[in-house]
């Protein structure tokens, strides 16, 4: 590559947005003028636009470092340092393993240094250091910021359900028609002895819209009831301070209704935290919808108490209306315990059967082979599409360095080529991707043979948590009927 071809990266993030001389337009043209001044050509522009430098999790970085990678630019260009990141850690990163390798240098437009050099990469070491330092200061003062403005009782949370709040007034007004809401839980709560779940559905029956303007749900109510906020508090942490806004409720109330709390929390019997075997991969075999575990508690409250375990359909159970497939379902309960040992038995019993496994298996690697030349294919018809659409657009800008076109021509001619080396381009790596996801998955293959072959060895050594890990790679689904009879998919 004989070229310098450029790749400029821009990014601004929130907090910067407002900032005169970092927006992305001027960083374009900043950019696009020292280009100018060194005869560089710019492939393109990779913009992070509204993102932190406080890592890499970003989608034009990505791009940025994919594109080094395919060994498709040769200039990394930056107006600032702290452009790229604002941790030293990244930026030595991309410098040592991403940049130096592939022969890509890194430049910034206001500031010199040189990263071919031992003196130049200590040098750009120290600028991270002291990126990584600004950055650390902000959210320090953005810290102290919140405590201060709690300690002294002002609003810095944003919006809030009962009250207005004006940006930059740091004072809560409150809003009489939600107001009213907030003070009719509490008294629900406390009065008339009502649950969170009760509260909810009262409102809902009421036709009252929520804070988000949908339905009202318990976690809500349970925020509303735990907020200081409304008994004019401030808070910071764990740490309460009197507000300087409008109580909606008086602090005893809220005190009252956080010891009613707590009581209630302490009379709760827990679940068994210990998952379900098959939670997550057991269907109802009638309707199609999941099943999930359920716990019940017999001669209850008495001692001792006896829990019995059982798998129901969504549809039958009706405890999430987003799962129900048909609210005419009678699946029915299904024991935990004799739903388990029938899978179990169905693996065992199928480890055995040597002859049977392989006929499996040898059907999935013949269409995995199958889709791996499909995939293999497509991506050498891409790479092909692409080296011709980079041949054209190399043309276009030879024409245009010859005088042969002006910008608003060049532009015009490379626009449509650019839009298809990107598609062409991204179509590249869903290719790969796609072949690696078939390598891997016969890999998968002849793994789930050699654990079906060691299934009862592997199985009575296993832990009950290691027990569930081992039904879920083997299996993509269970199906129970009404009858209780068991069906099993396993994942090839």
């Amino acid at each position: 590559m004989n070229r310098h071809l450029v790749a400029a990266y821009v990014r601004v993030s929130t907090e910067e947005q407002a900032e005169m001389g970092l927006s992305i337009p001027a960083q374009k043209s900043r950019l696009l003028a020292y280009c100018q001044s060194q005869g560089w050509e710019i492939y393109d522009f990779y913009v992070d636009d509204g993102y932190s430098g406080k890592d890499l999790e970003r989608p034009a970085i990505k791009r940025l470092i994919k594109d080094t990678e395919n060994k498709v630019i040769n200039i990394a260009l930056v107006l600032k340092l702290d452009r790229i990141s604002r941790r030293q850690k990244d930026v030595l990163y991309l410098l040592e393993d991403v940049f130096e390798p592939r022969g890509v240098g890194f430049k910034s437009v206001t500031e010199s240094f040189d990263t071919t050099t031992s003196f130049g990469k200590a040098a750009i070491g120290m600028m991270a250091v002291f990126a990584q330092l600004e950055r650390e200061t902000i959210i320090e003062r953005s810290r102290m910021g919140k405590f201060e403005a709690a300690r002294k009782g002002r609003w810095h949370g944003g919006t809030i359900y009962g009250y207005s709040y004006e940006p930059g007034t740091y004072i809560l007004k409150i809003r009489e028609s939600e107001a009213k809401i907030i003070r009719d839980i509490y008294k629900l709560y406390l009065n008339y002895n009502q649950g969170i779940h009760t509260i909810a559905n009262e409102l809902n029956d009421r036709g009252i819209p929520g804070p988000d303007g949908g339905h009202w749900i318990k976690q809500t109510v349970s925020y509303i009831l735990n907020n200081p906020t409304y008994a004019g508090y401030s808070k910071h942490k764990s740490n309460l301070y009197e507000g300087i806004h409008e109580a909606i409720i008086p602090q005893g109330q809220w005190k009252k209704a956080q010891e009613l709390l707590e009581q209630r929390k302490k009379k709760h019997y827990r679940r068994p935290s210990n998952k379900a075997l098959l939670a997550g991969i057991i269907y109802c075999a009638e309707c199609g919808a999941r099943m999930r575990n359920k716990t019940v508690w017999q001669n209850y409250p008495q001692e001792p108490k006896k829990i019995m375990r059982y798998y129901v359909c969504y549809s039958q159970d009706g405890t999430a209306n987003h799962m129900v497939r048909d609210q005419n379902c009678k699946c029915g309960y299904k024991n935990m315990e004799d739903i388990d040992n029938q899978v179990v038995d169905k693996l065992l019993k199928l480890s055995f059967d040597e002859k049977l496994l392989k006929n499996i298996i040898n059907e999935e690697l013949s269409n995995d082979n199958t889709d791996l030349k499909n995939a293999a294919r497509g991506l050498n018809q891409s790479q092909k599409e692409l080296h011709q659409v980079k041949k054209i657009l190399n043309r276009w800008y030879e024409a245009f360095e010859k005088g042969a076109l002006d910008p608003d021509e060049l532009t015009e001619r490379v626009n449509d080529l650019r839009a298809k080396r990107e598609y062409l381009e991204k179509s590249i790596s869903e290719w790969e991707e796609k072949m690696r996801e078939e390598k891997q998955r016969t890999i998968n293959v002849k793994d789930l043979l050699e654990t079906m072959k060691n299934f009862r060895l592997i199985w009575d050594a296993a832990d009950p948590d290691e027990r569930r890990d081992i039904l879920t790679n083997l299996i993509r689904e269970v199906r129970v009927n009404k009858e209780s009879d068991v069906e099993i998919i396993i994942s090839t």
